[in-house]
């Protein structure tokens, strides 16, 4: 009696413990929590070392900027998270299948005294070409994911990039267009004076006084810019709540900083081809497909299944009580031969081919284009250093020596100003949109190695 005990609380320890593999264990989302979560880094402080800050202390690089995106970009932490769909599925192709245990009760009809048992274990042991064919395709799913991964890695970097350049432009534009609300100021200050000693016109005063109303005004509009140019940098970069007056950053937008221009067009291709990771997640997009159609290819061969491995039948009724017998089921591929999805791998595997030519020729039309603005803001920077430059110093020049002597004409001197001054925006615009061509460039040809601007 104790031993049928022991085989039976064995029996069901087995039982449990088999059942316990397959549980579920729930993991409720609460959107609260989430935004609970998020605030805690809002302060200059993260609550944790594995919580993000809110805002880096001191004024940012370009470089610190990439490395703390990559670091907490929710989006790209999402994406990285995905990786485990392709893991998971690469587990389940290499899986063998399970035997298959059967038993039954046999003659019934003769009742009690006649009833046998029949036991039975199969297997369905695993296809070549098949399994080899999934395992491939799940793989190859793996690497398109990292591909993608890494895509949108390089992707939130020069996004960075560009975050950050936008940003140090609308500080340089902010900078001097305080250098002439200044100067204005300076020139109300001075025509009041000659006002009151009547030396200059009330009406001449309420033309400065206007001038240095509208520049403040405008000073106003750039600042409320940079305030949005720093959010976005910010929520770029995945920390707190934004907080623009907060951020700084730290550089300049030179136009020398690069000497000449780039690598021809067709060199700049062929470096595309091998660095950038969209063109890698297509190609393991086409060899996915490729592995799932050699798989449908080798499923339409005939296949067998061990179905008695043994199989062991006993009845106490006939002469020979034990009969143990091995078995093989054999599937003859004739209805159904498997060819509506070989046909769909097959085009598959074309629309694959196909996206591999569109991610190339997507590459090639942004590397011209992106040569293509370098070479038309180099040209304009070239006419502005040739042109301008001179004219912008003669007038600081002159302008300083006309507030020492007090020899005003206010109307050529107020829209000189603006000239002036619209002409220094200009050149900050067309030095950010010769870093933003460069940015573009970086971002066809994809990372180098050391994931840096790939010339």
């Amino acid at each position: 009696m104790a031993a049928r005990r022991a085989r039976v609380l064995v029996g069901v320890a087995g039982v449990l413990g088999a059942a316990s593999i397959g549980c579920y264990h729930a993991e409720p989302l609460d959107t609260g929590r989430v935004l609970a979560d998020l605030r805690k880094a809002d302060s200059l402080a993260p609550p944790s070392p594995a919580a993000p800050p809110s805002l880096p202390a001191g004024a940012l690089t370009e470089e610190r900027s990439v490395a703390l995106a990559l670091a907490w970009n929710h989006a790209l932490r999402a994406q990285r998270l995905s990786r485990g769909i392709p893991e998971g599925q690469i587990v389940t192709a290499e899986t063998l299948a399970n035997p298959v245990v059967r038993f039954d009760l046999t003659h019934l009809q003769n009742g009690a005294d006649g009833l046998g048992w029949d036991a039975r274990l199969s297997w369905a042991p695993p296809q070549p070409g098949v399994r080899g064919g999934r395992v491939g395709a799940a793989q190859a799913t793996l690497g398109l994911y990292d591909a993608e991964i890494r895509e949108q890695e390089w992707t939130t970097a020069c996004n960075v990039r560009g975050a950050y350049a936008a940003l140090l432009a609308i500080d340089e534009e902010i900078r001097i267009a305080e250098e002439s609300v200044v100067n204005r100021r300076k020139l109300v200050e001075l025509v009041k004076r000659q006002v009151d000693q009547g030396g200059s016109t009330r009406f001449n005063f309420d033309l400065i006084a206007l001038s240095l109303t509208n520049a403040e005004r405008a000073q106003s509009a750039r600042k409320l810019a940079r305030l949005s140019a720093a959010m976005a940098l910010t929520q770029l970069l995945g920390l707190g709540a934004p907080d623009g007056e907060a951020l700084s950053v730290t550089g300049t937008l030179d136009d020398e900083a690069r000497d000449g221009l780039p690598a021809n067009q067709a060199a700049l291709e062929e470096r595309a081809l091998a660095r950038r990771p969209a063109v890698a997640a297509a190609r393991a997009q086409y060899q996915a497909s490729e592995e799932t159609l050699r798989a449908e290819t080798a499923a339409r061969w005939p296949w067998f299944v061990l179905s008695a491995i043994p199989r062991i039948r006993q009845n106490e009724a006939f002469q020979a009580h034990t009969d143990v017998a091995v078995g093989v089921d054999l599937t003859l591929p004739i209805f159904d031969t498997n060819v509506g999805r070989v046909q769909s791998a097959t085009a598959s595997r074309a629309v694959a081919r196909a996206q591999m030519t569109t991610a190339v020729a997507g590459v090639r039309g942004d590397i011209a284009q992106a040569l293509a603005a370098i070479r038309s803001n180099r040209e304009l920077l070239d006419r502005v250093h040739v042109e301008i430059e001179p004219l912008l110093k003669e007038h600081d020049r002159l302008l300083a020596l006309a507030m020492k002597a007090g020899e005003l004409d206010l109307t050529s001197l107020i829209a000189s100003e603006d000239l002036v001054l619209a002409a220094r925006t200009q050149l900050i615009e067309a030095r950010l949109q010769l870093r933003d061509a460069y940015i573009a460039l970086d971002r066809a040809v994809g990372p180098s190695d050391a994931g840096q601007p790939s010339r």
